[in-house]
């Protein structure tokens, strides 16, 4: 009987980009998707693109100068029925 080693696979680490002077790292999770993370490690935000995690990451730090939101349909005493 011939033993064989089994080979471990090795576990990429996610490559780190660093924007904005190193405000924060962008890297791509194991689930294809993108994170951002300050560098004490707190997490930013997360997405699908890189674009948009960049963009949303400089919005959390930046203290959401360049969205808006806006509210529509709002009622008090009409409100939609259960």
């Amino acid at each position: 009987m011939v033993l064989t080693k089994k080979r471990k696979k090795k576990k990429k680490m996610p490559e780190f980009e660093t924007y904005d002077e190193g405000a924060f790292n962008v890297f791509s999770t194991r689930w294809g998707t993108y994170a951002a993370k300050k560098p004490d490690g707190e997490g930013i935000c997360s997405g699908l693109d890189k674009e948009s995690v960049i963009f949303w990451a400089r919005e959390h730090l930046n203290g959401f100068q360049n969205s808006y939101a806006i509210t529509t349909r709002t009622s008090f005493n009409n409100g939609y029925k259960l």
